[in-house]
């Protein structure tokens, strides 16, 4: 508000210290409703800048900015400014798989070890491994731990895919069985585009997507945005003390987590050209029936709310805002990395599409989402709306005896109440939540070293039973299912792993 009424305010005077030449007089128009929330969300979330930009019905009808590009200066953002989209990523690495099955050098179903051969996995896991279908890594139905233990900045995507991953990191739980959220999927998806392409991840997409798509200043690489000069750099308030980037060479740009989204550059109006290709589809990029299997519901995914995935973004009849549901079709997918966030949505029904991305670490940019929306006249009344009830009849199928990382995990019905057991961690006096509190529907939350975390339980077999308790950090898996393997590497109690991936 501040920002608001300093500019209508120097307005105003201008207004009154008269001029010989009126026609010359200089007018300052106050920033629209939609910067003002962008400025807000800037304010509210300490991030750097914000930058919005808006397609609709065949043009782009806005795009601009808030803040300043470096923490430390005073030089203002502006719609060409360059920020990071994180894990918006992943719908380009999913148009690179899919131009190479039009070529007809993958396919869909085609298993993981023939493209990238001589994994280093545990031989126990061989038959899980070998199982592993490319979709499966497109829809994040690979059941890899979401973590990159092991991992440098110099480390080769391939070689630590194939050779170095399986040492420190390795399987929830059986492959293709469910979506599980999971970086690493498309990490090996990446292996995989540069194997069969000849030509390393960043280049193969810079070449073959980015080039295509007029996206002609999105890159992965930080050389180049140095080169250019017009770019923002983040602020990381993650931690207790916030940590400003006054540098772009502090930031990590290793080459294993480029398919997933650890270093991808663009702006909102480039991001606009790719929400092009998903709404009326782009033939210089793929064929449009190819185009139109991104935004297929693919896997149905866990959670209280009618949401799928398709191949790198989710698809849904409406989102919650400010406990109201608004009911428009959209597919999206947001990002952070490197304390950059990334809102992407597109609405097909309205052929329209936004992009905004920031210079903070997680920003909650959905006011600015809303607003954008009411600047173009398209959001929907809002309606009330309440989860799926949570389903007591159901209880006796969630409890039973599981095992997370070597650890035995116990859940008992106890009159209407889900109790929690973990003895490994009462003896080494790992404070837990004993009682699961009910979300909606299969969700609860699991309070473990004081930090909340919310599971899932899921069933295989159309609700016949419930074998997998499934959070992204961790699965508990029933341990009349879970003793036929180990998944864990080296057969060890992993307390430590539990524990920091909360």
């Amino acid at each position: 508000m501040k920002h608001t009424l300093s500019l209508i305010t120097f307005t105003l005077l201008l207004a009154g210290c008269g001029s010989s030449k009126k026609d010359d007089d200089v007018v300052i128009t106050p920033p629209s409703a939609l910067m003002q929330q962008a400025e807000q969300d800037r304010i509210n979330n300490n991030s750097g800048a914000i930058s919005v930009a808006i397609y609709h019905k065949g043009e782009v009808v806005f795009a601009d900015a808030v803040g300043n590009k470096q923490p430390n200066s005073n030089e203002k953002a502006d719609k060409n400014t360059l920020f990071q989209i994180g894990s918006t990523t992943k719908v380009l690495t999913n148009i690179a798989t899919l131009q190479l099955v039009e070529q007809n050098r993958l396919a869909l179903d085609d298993k993981l070890v023939d493209h990238l051969p001589n994994i280093n996995f545990p031989i126990e896991q061989t038959n899980f491994w070998q199982a592993i279908e490319l979709e499966w890594l497109m829809t994040h139905k690979g059941a890899f731990e979401d973590d990159y233990e092991g991992i440098s900045e110099d480390s080769d995507l391939i070689s630590f895919m194939r050779d170095e991953y399986t040492i420190d990191n390795g399987l929830h739980n059986q492959p293709g069985l469910f979506y599980n959220y999971s970086n690493p999927n498309y990490s090996y998806l990446g292996a995989v585009i540069a194997l069969e392409s000849g030509l390393d991840y960043a280049s193969y997409v810079e070449q073959e997507v980015f080039t295509s798509l007029a996206m002609t200043r999105s890159t992965f690489s930080n050389e180049k945005v140095k080169a250019d000069g017009n770019y923002a750099l983040s602020i990381d308030d993650g931690n207790e003390k916030i940590k400003k980037h006054t540098s772009i060479d502090e930031l990590l740009s290793s080459e294993v987590v480029l398919p997933a989204g650890g270093n991808t550059w663009s702006t909102p109006t480039e991001m606009l050209n790719l929400a092009k290709l998903l709404l009326q589809g782009n033939e210089n990029v793929l064929t449009l029936a190819s185009s139109q299997t991104l935004t297929d519901k693919h896997v149905l995914i866990p959670n209280p709310l009618p949401i799928h995935y398709g191949y790198g973004m989710f698809l849904s009849d409406g989102f919650m805002y400010d406990n109201k549901w608004y009911s428009i079709r959209h597919f999206e997918h947001g990002g952070n990395a490197n304390a950059y966030t990334s809102l992407f949505y597109v609405f097909p029904d309205h052929d329209l599409a936004i992009s905004v991305l920031s210079s903070g670490e997680s920003d909650n940019l959905s006011g600015t989402l809303i607003a954008a929306l009411k600047h173009v006249n398209v959001l929907p009344e809002p309606e009330p709306f309440e989860l799926p009830a949570v389903n007591t009849a159901l209880f006796d199928k969630f409890a039973g005896e599981y095992t997370v990382y070597g650890l035995d995990l116990t859940i008992t019905n106890v009159s209407g109440k889900l109790q929690v057991s973990m003895p490994t961690l009462d003896a080494q006096g790992v404070s837990y939540s004993e009682t699961l509190v009910p979300v909606s529907a299969n969700m609860f939350v699991l309070t473990l070293n004081e930090q909340q975390l919310a599971f899932n339980f899921v069933s295989t077999n159309e609700g016949q039973s419930y074998d997998y308790f499934v959070s992204r950090q961790a699965v508990a898996t029933r341990k009349s299912i879970s003793t036929r393997v180990e998944l864990n590497s080296n057969n060890k109690i992993q307390i430590s792993k539990l524990l920091k991936n909360n």
